[in-house]
């Protein structure tokens, strides 16, 4: 359509429908761009690195140890990491997940007082 049909068109409805029409197009537009604007700026919060978030990475976020032993010993070694360095959190977690301990460990649950060995 060419500008000139489509106001041709637009200008054969009644003026209130007119109206009601660019009201309801406009309140859309307006809460797609809110959306967008919340999602890009404050419903994310930004990544912020630690200062060992180099080597932190490597052990903590990209290791078998952290991310898919079900072994005590892994699970162990990986909290006491967590420790020494708990300003760092992988940037893959969730936000909600601010922990090693807070996630979905593999073994959690798994080991100490569960499982044959708790009897």
């Amino acid at each position: 359509l060419r500008s000139g049909t489509a106001l041709a068109l637009f200008s054969a409805f009644p003026r209130s429908e007119r109206f009601r029409f660019t009201m309801k197009a406009s309140s859309s537009m307006l809460l797609a761009v809110l959306a967008v604007a919340t999602f890009l700026q404050g419903g994310v919060a930004a990544f912020e690195k630690c200062e060992a978030q180099t080597s932190f990475d490597i052990v903590m976020c990209k290791s078998h140890m952290c991310t898919e032993c079900v072994l005590e010993w892994c699970m162990t070694t990986c909290q006491a990491l967590q420790e020494d360095h708990a300003a760092c959190r992988c940037e893959s977690w969730p936000e909600a997940q601010k922990t090693y301990s807070d996630g979905d460990i593999k073994g959690k649950g798994k080991v100490g007082d569960a499982g044959d060995y708790s009897k």
